[in-house]
């Protein structure tokens, strides 16, 4: 004769996989290193659930859910970071022509207070670091430092023109010890055809919209960064 224990179906049984899955689903949001492991787990959670007498089918599902949209989470971090990171590289690369100008600047305030004659990049002392990514320009063509052989070279045809584009001239202008002098840097950046372009003078100056610039103060013409 049957009892009422033989008419009660037995519990499913219950995986730690479906939990195992969703956890890793969701630390793959924060680590995306995780979602191919969280996506395979749910699939194989999803798999055991789909059996007789087995339990934790939502959790599966769950899990697969959150690991697909962690990866398109993910690509669209790397689609913001990775723009952001390569405008980060190219802006310490400037770092080098604006330290280099500063330099020049100074040496020519040197040069200035000792009544001594301005005539090129080397009669002031300057020679940047081996490596330099910018050439270096106070009158073209006897007084230029080209970019070194480790990078794209720069001719001075194309210099000149991003100059001219720039609207800056350097050179030394006027009789010394009264006189002003005015350097700047040309350089690529980021391999495209923009010319990142930079000066410094003695003088006051005014930008192109009426701004003054100080004496001394690195102005940037051309932001290769942003063009």
């Amino acid at each position: 004769m049957p009892t009422m224990s033989d008419d009660v179906p037995a519990a499913p049984k219950k995986s730690v996989l479906p939990g195992v899955a969703l956890g890793f689903a969701i630390a793959s949001l924060c680590l995306g290193c995780f979602w191919p492991v969280a996506v395979v787990l749910s699939i194989v959670a999803l798999v055991k659930a789909g059996k007789p007498g087995q339990s934790g089918k939502g959790l599966a599902i769950a899990a697969l859910i959150v690991s697909v949209a962690a990866f398109f989470f993910i690509g669209i971090q790397a689609a913001i970071a990775i723009p952001n990171f390569i405008r980060f590289q190219a802006r310490s690369k400037q770092a080098e022509c604006k330290v280099n100008l500063k330099s020049i600047y100074l040496s020519a305030q040197a040069r200035l207070a000792e009544e001594q004659p301005l005539g090129s990049l080397t009669e002031l002392g300057f020679a940047p670091e081996p490596g330099n990514r910018y050439a270096y320009v106070l009158r073209l063509p006897d007084s230029f430092i080209p970019v070194s052989e480790r990078f794209t070279a720069i001719d001075p045809t194309g210099i000149q023109t991003a100059l001219e584009n720039a609207g800056v001239e350097p050179g030394v202008q006027g009789e010394c010890p009264e006189c002003t002098l005015t350097a700047v840097c040309v350089g690529n950046v980021d391999n495209d055809d923009t010319l990142d372009v930079w000066s410094i003078s003695t003088a006051e100056r005014t930008d192109a919209k009426g701004k003054a610039i100080a004496p001394g103060e690195v102005f940037n013409h051309v932001n290769d960064v942003q063009e």
